[in-house]
């Protein structure tokens, strides 16, 4: 389970290595695809060459003219505007191609949430009740805030959420319901600055993080004329 890759080539491949090594045969995506790195064209490539199940982001979505910007601070709007110059005529019709929300097998996984997929960030049981409220589903998966995090329902209604700890395993109960946040491929905001991702399996949720190349995705966005910011955010994890 991947979530806001953000143009971050160095840190997905880091991640699908791993991946790979821990056995895993099926990705799935939960959006900001691109935004903020300068490899958006090879995030994409790297995506349809695992045929990963992805939905779509709100820099996904502005990336394609289909999100305001004006709601993004200056950073992600600059980000924005390069990444459409960056793109080209397939890798866009590939983005234009997801929405924000899908249902498969395992779970509904969304970007944001359940009540707004696209731009929420949940960040509180409360919050979380809400979406829980909205569907009927035992399991969602969700991304947008760059957070490894689990909120549980319990079957007397009361919703309880935490921060995911690296390498913490989380069986599913039945009869209660969950959302989680494997946290972020390109851009973690925890002060770790890892890439993050999530293994689910047999009902069993995994967190992982992984070393990479930060000084090398760091440099792209430099050398891209992308604002020093979103270089430097990189080493430190926010």
């Amino acid at each position: 389970m991947l979530s806001d890759l953000h143009s971050n080539v160095e840190a997905l491949d880091a991640v699908l290595a791993a991946a790979d090594e821990a056995g895993c045969e099926r990705f799935l995506v939960l959006g900001d695809i691109v935004g903020y790195g300068a490899d958006p064209g090879a995030v994409i490539e790297r995506l349809r060459e695992r045929e990963a199940v992805a939905i779509a982001g709100n820099h996904d979505l502005a990336a394609t003219g289909s999100f305001d910007v004006t709601w993004f601070n200056e950073a992600a709007a600059r980000a924005i505007a390069w990444t459409r110059e960056a793109l080209d005529a397939e890798a866009t019709t590939y983005l234009s191609s997801l929405a924000p929300t899908r249902s498969t097998d395992e779970a509904l996984l969304v970007h944001g949430s359940v009540r707004d997929p696209v731009a929420e960030y949940l960040l509180s049981p409360e919050d979380a009740a809400e979406s829980f409220a909205l569907a009927e589903y035992s399991l969602a998966f969700f991304g947008h805030t760059h957070l490894p995090t689990v909120f549980r329902h319990q079957p007397d209604g009361r919703v309880k959420g935490w921060v995911m700890a690296e390498g913490q395993a989380l069986s599913l109960i039945a009869g209660e319901r969950y959302m989680l946040n494997p946290g972020s491929v390109g851009q973690p905001r925890d002060r770790d600055p890892r890439a993050g991702f999530l293994i689910f399996e047999d009902g069993k949720a995994t967190g992982h993080r992984v070393p990479y190349e930060i000084d090398k995705a760091a440099s792209k966005i430099r050398a891209a004329g992308l604002p020093e910011w979103l270089a430097d955010r990189l080493s430190l994890g926010e």
